[in-house]
């Protein structure tokens, strides 16, 4: 009796362990219902473009697969690696991604390029990204298809990625002026600095504005 409770134990985990194994992960279900921009920005990347037609700039990104979604659906499936092209808030469409290429990146999907083509296009646009964990910080500008500004730090390696262009005079007000590791005083960014030149460069990314309305985006992934 005991050998036969075993067995079937043994059979019951070995189900388990293989349903847990070969569960699909559940499917993202996207709203059109129109919405209050959310926030975000923390462990994530996003680009934020000059302009209210959210149509054009996921055109110009060319993402597949698109589909209507409003902030909340749309934000989540940008933390799950799709691209989230947001409505526009106070004149400006926001590009989310948590997984998008970073500032390293040797493709043509680095946001700098990325950034430089839409601003050809727009006018101006800006890049911000900022993970915890590797203390990946950046933020970059461009504007009539040149860079004006970007910088980027990794704390896991202590290193400068980037340090182009001339300090904004966004920058120089909230003191974000960094130094290099082999400095004697070490000064380096972190998250809420790249929150706060989001919010003073484009849109506050935590949606403390006013005069907030409610919309719908789109989402799609690339090819």
């Amino acid at each position: 009796m005991l050998y036969l409770i075993i067995v079937l134990a043994l059979a019951a985990a070995v189900i388990m362990l293989y349903g847990a194994k070969t569960r699909t992960a559940p499917v993202l279900q996207f709203s059109d219902i129109p919405d209050y921009p959310q926030p975000f920005g923390y462990k994530c990347q996003w680009m934020a473009v000059k302009t209210e037609n959210t149509k054009e700039v996921a055109k110009h990104l060319n993402l597949a697969n698109m589909q209507p979604a409003n902030w909340s659906t749309g934000i989540e499936g940008a933390y799950e690696g799709k691209f989230f092209v947001s409505p526009p808030v106070n004149g400006w469409t926001i590009v989310v991604n948590s997984f998008m290429p970073d500032i390293t990146d040797k493709t043509e999907q680095n946001p700098l390029k990325v950034i430089v083509e839409l601003s050809k296009v727009y006018g101006e646009a800006c890049y911000f990204g900022t993970h915890r964990v590797v203390e990946y910080h950046a933020w970059a500008k461009a504007l009539n298809g040149e860079i004006s500004r970007a910088y980027s730090y990794v704390g896991e390696s202590g290193e400068t990625l980037v340090n182009q262009g001339a300090l904004t005079a966004e920058e120089l007000e909230h003191d974000l002026i960094f130094t290099e590791l082999e400095d004697d005083e070490l000064i380096t960014p972190y998250e809420e600095d790249v929150l706060l030149i989001a919010k003073e460069w484009t849109t506050d990314p935590m949606m403390g504005q006013a005069n907030l309305e409610l919309g719908v985006g789109l989402v799609g992934e690339k090819e």
